[in-house]
């Protein structure tokens, strides 16, 4: 149970940095998003390695976390094309 609860509180960490990520972005801050996704699925493996009964709420909290990245993906700007 108690790795269950730290694995929530590690997501709704994550979900806050990306909300603060995503207003520096549409601020027009740059931001190295490197290890994100290694972050993500460290938390992925903690929730599945969880006990089962707390895999509902974590199945929520990651598709909240799912939503953060959606909208963190929306705010990054298009890359320009290359010059030819």
């Amino acid at each position: 149970m108690q790795q269950g609860l730290a694995v929530l509180s590690a997501i709704a960490a994550m979900e806050e940095n990306l909300v603060q990520a995503t207003a520096m972005i549409a601020g027009g801050e740059a931001l190295d998003l490197a290890g994100l996704d290694a972050e993500i699925g460290r938390l992925c493996s903690a929730a599945q390695a969880a006990p089962d009964t707390m895999k509902p709420a974590l199945r929520r909290a990651l598709q909240g976390l799912l939503g953060r990245l959606d909208g963190l993906q929306k705010a990054l700007p298009v890359p320009m094309a290359p010059p030819a």
